[in-house]
């Protein structure tokens, strides 16, 4: 029986699009360019591998100085312009009220922790896995177990949901049921309460 729901924020909580981020500051001829230099090595960041602000650094050294103030604007900011997906936060608040203990377990840079007040929907989670901190991504065994012994979770009153099949995987290994996200959030609605 399921207990415990547990949430990825990107693309599931928080939709997180790299063109529409950028869109907000440059819309110019060097759009695919500057997208893919800003956003390089972005994912050494969830593991804290590499620092936001020496990434920041990189970035703007790699660059033209005509582009510093919108690649500072993207990375200082980026957050902001995460949109919230309402039908999941709809579904959280519901599944609160029903007395299931919900979690989430999210690869994040250090920068989106000093800015989680941005989104109030996460102060209804009863505990929160970031990879920075613990310096583990997902799918590695690890950061899962991680949040099993740091919640005392059984794995198999677990769902996990995410939007990427290896990230499921991975927590399938160790016992969690697991549900691919893709909107249809009726059909998520029924696989919790069926199970």
């Amino acid at each position: 029986m399921i207990k415990n729901v547990i949430f990825d924020i990107g693309n599931v909580l928080l939709k997180f699009n790299r063109n529409y981020l950028l869109g907000n500051f440059y819309q110019g001829e060097d759009f695919e360019w500057l997208k893919e230099t800003i956003f390089r090595d972005w994912e050494l960041m969830d593991d804290d591998t590499l620092s936001p602000e020496k990434h920041l650094e990189d970035v703007l050294a790699s660059l033209p100085e005509k582009y510093h103030a919108i690649a500072k604007g993207v990375l200082t900011r980026w957050e902001e312009f995460m949109l919230y997906n309402h039908a999941t936060s709809n579904l959280v608040k519901e599944l609160k009220d029903k007395g299931y203990k919900l979690y989430i377990i999210s690869n994040m840079t250090r920068h989106f922790i000093t800015r989680e007040d941005l989104f109030p929907v996460l102060k209804l989670f009863d505990g929160i896995v970031y990879s920075a901190p613990v310096k583990m991504l997902k799918p590695q065994p690890e950061i899962y177990q991680y949040m099993i012994d740091k919640y005392s979770l059984k794995p198999t009153e677990c769902v996990f949901i995410d939007n990427l099949m290896e990230n499921l995987e991975a927590a399938e290994k160790l016992g969690m049921k697991t549900f691919l996200y893709n909107d249809n959030l009726m059909i998520l609605r029924d696989f919790i309460y069926e199970n």
